[in-house]
C-alpha cells in the first residue's frame, strides 16, 4: 500500500499516552459500575479504528463479557464523512434481551452510529444498548446519539493515532494527534 501523496509535515499531539491510558482505566471502572449485576455483556467493537480502545478497555473489566466485532465505513478514503453508512460486516449472534455495550473510536456525524443502533434495535432486540466512545467530536454531529462513556472530547479537527487513521495510516501511533498547518 501506497503512503498518502500529501503525508503532513508534522502532527501535533493532543492526548498523549498516558493521558490515554488513565482515561481508559477511569471508564473501565465507570463500566464495572454499571453493569456490575449483568449476568453477561455483549461488547461490540466497530473496527477498524476501535480496536486499539477495545483492547485497552477490556482489561479494565471485571463483569463477564463476550466480545464481537463489525465492520462499518462512512469516510472511506477521505478526512470527511461520505454521509453514507457502507455496512461491511455486520455477522453477529442473537442479541435478544442482551446488554450491549458499543465501543467506537470516535463520533462525529453520529450517522454511523445512529445507523448500527437502529439496526441492533430493530433487528435485534437487546436488552440495553450503551455507547463507549473514545472521542466525541460534538461540534460535527448531524444525528442525535447518545453518549454515555466518553474518553475525551474534542473540536471540529481531523484526528489520527491509538486506531484512528487517514487513508490507513497513523492507526499505530500510542497518543492522538491532529496534522499541523505549516
Amino acid at each position: 500500500m501506497a503512503q498518502p501523496a500529501s503525508l503532513p509535515v508534522s502532527l501535533k499531539p493532543l492526548f498523549t499516552e498516558e493521558q490515554i491510558s488513565a482515561r481508559v482505566a477511569e471508564l473501565g471502572q465507570a463500566i464495572n459500575e454499571h453493569y456490575r449485576d449483568t449476568e453477561g455483556l455483549i461488547i461490540i467493537c466497530i473496527l477498524k479504528g476501535g480496536f486499539m480502545f477495545l483492547s485497552d478497555l477490556v482489561k479494565h473489566l471485571n463483569v463477564p463479557c463476550h466480545i464481537e466485532f463489525v465492520r462499518l465505513s462512512s469516510y472511506g478514503d477521505n478526512q470527511k464523512s461520505s454521509g453514507q453508512v457502507k455496512p461491511v460486516d455486520l455477522s453477529l449472534p442473537p442479541l435478544v434481551n442482551k446488554d450491549i455495550l458499543l465501543i467506537e473510536d470516535i463520533i462525529d456525524t453520529g450517522l454511523t452510529l445512529h445507523f448500527f443502533i437502529d439496526y441492533l434495535e430493530s433487528l435485534h432486540t437487546p436488552k440495553s444498548i450503551r455507547l463507549a466512545v473514545l472521542l466525541d467530536k460534538k461540534e460535527a454531529r448531524q444525528r442525535p446519539v447518545e453518549t454515555h462513556f466518553v474518553g475525551f472530547e474534542v473540536g471540529n479537527q481531523f484526528v489520527v493515532g491509538y486506531g484512528l487513521d487517514d487513508k490507513g495510516f497513523y492507526r499505530n501511533l500510542p497518543y492522538i494527534a491532529c496534522f499541523e498547518d505549516v
